[in-house]
């Protein structure tokens, strides 16, 4: 199940700024603001959700980022993928993305807004292939790439796993 290859060409994937590849492909039509529960306005007018095919390969990783929106992340095929996700009010929570339900894998999830996360290939000499959809729809606005030091500063109890995570992407 090595041959990833086959699945970017297929489906026309692109290098992604946070490792692994992908492709848009879908935003709605419908258009909204985003109001939070005190009435103020969180995300102007814009598509109201947007949709991503994402391939990571387990030689790489899915750096530490963020959105300022919800994000679903679906499984599709491949090797599963762990999730770490940091916030200042839980902390450190993993999920494992994919289909093992007796394991306690899921087929989807949600990362809310605002939350820290990375991911990483569970099985080596593999793949996983899934999808991201998020709401509002997507805006590079919305999406911050952590820094190490700065993650660190903030997470310094998890800069083990911090540290892993970089030092991955530059092997």
């Amino acid at each position: 199940m090595n041959d990833y290859h086959t699945v970017i060409e297929r489906l026309n994937l692109m290098p992604h700024p946070e490792g692994g590849y992908y492709r848009r492909n879908w935003q709605s039509a419908m258009k909204a603001e985003v109001i939070d529960s005190t009435g103020k306005v969180v995300h102007p007018l814009r598509s109201i959700g947007s949709s991503i095919l994402y391939l990571l390969p387990s030689q790489e990783v899915c750096l530490w980022h963020k959105e300022a929106c919800d994000e679903m992340w679906h499984f599709y095929q491949g090797s599963s993928l762990k999730m770490h996700l940091l916030n200042s009010v839980t902390g450190l929570s993993e999920q494992i993305l994919g289909i093992n339900l007796e394991q306690g894998e899921l087929p989807q999830f949600i990362i809310p807004r605002g939350t820290w996360f990375c991911a990483e290939v569970v099985d080596e000499d593999s793949y996983s292939f899934c999808g991201c959809t998020l709401w509002p729809s997507f805006s590079y606005a919305d999406f911050e790439l952590a820094e190490e030091s700065k993650l660190i500063d903030e997470f310094s109890a998890h800069k083990d796993l911090i540290k892993h995570i970089f030092a991955k992407k530059n092997q």
